[in-house]
């Protein structure tokens, strides 16, 4: 049986990410591992804090939400009370949440979302905002998730699967975070292969090099 852990790099300290009341994890695209990297922060930081984990909008995937997900990795299931601001936008069809929103006859309020965050802090000492899917996915055909942490100026850790094509994914990821004024945390690989390559060996320092941000560590797969 395989589980996933968080590894660290020697300089890279998680109470740095503790001392923010509100942090966004958002990713180079969908399914690369934001949803594990949220419930394994929100566990590590629970030993020190309360925590509470948020997912703007659930596409598709109703039955087990991504906010349930975190809760199981984390090993701490939330008060029903605060569902409705954890999920705050609830559709059957796994696409775009502007388009899942236009297919059930809808549009997303992003100040409806930042009023959720807003009250969850309430809640907790820290708030981790899962975005959908990368960063600049729209929420309306005019507002993307990138113009929602920057209006809140959200500080942001990008998650990277650490695979060919990562380099470039990740530069424009945080590019576009630098240019719209999203503090930036650093990134976090991830990655399912347990063996090392010179291409998983290279993608973080080459990462990191060509930006700047800071190389947090990698979720990895452990036997």
């Amino acid at each position: 049986m395989t589980a996933l852990v968080l590894d660290f790099q020697d300089a890279a300290d998680p109470a740095i990410l503790a001392s923010h009341a509100i942090l966004g994890i958002t990713g180079t695209s969908t399914g690369v591992g934001k949803t594990m990297v949220t419930g394994l922060l929100a566990q590590l930081m629970r030993r020190r804090q309360t925590v509470i984990t948020q997912k703007w909008v659930q596409s598709g995937d109703t039955a087990r939400p991504d906010i349930a997900i975190h809760d199981q990795v984390s090993g701490h299931t939330e008060s029903p009370h605060w569902q409705p601001y954890r999920q705050v936008y609830t559709f059957p069809d796994p696409v775009s949440p502007h388009l899942a929103a236009e297919l059930s006859n809808t549009r997303i309020d992003p100040d409806r979302l930042i009023a959720a965050t807003n009250t969850l802090t309430t809640a907790a000492t820290t708030v981790l905002i899962e975005t959908s899917g990368g960063i600049m996915v729209p929420l309306t055909p005019t507002v993307v998730m990138g113009d929602v942490l920057a209006t809140m100026a959200i500080p942001t850790l990008v998650v990277v699967p650490n695979q060919l094509g990562a380099i470039n994914q990740a530069l424009l990821t945080l590019h576009y975070m630098a240019t719209r004024g999203i503090p930036c945390l650093g990134f976090m690989m991830t990655q399912q292969e347990p063996s090392q390559s010179p291409l998983h060996t290279n993608n973080p320092r080459a990462i990191a090099h060509a930006s700047g941000a800071r190389w947090l560590g990698v979720c990895r797969s452990v036997a």
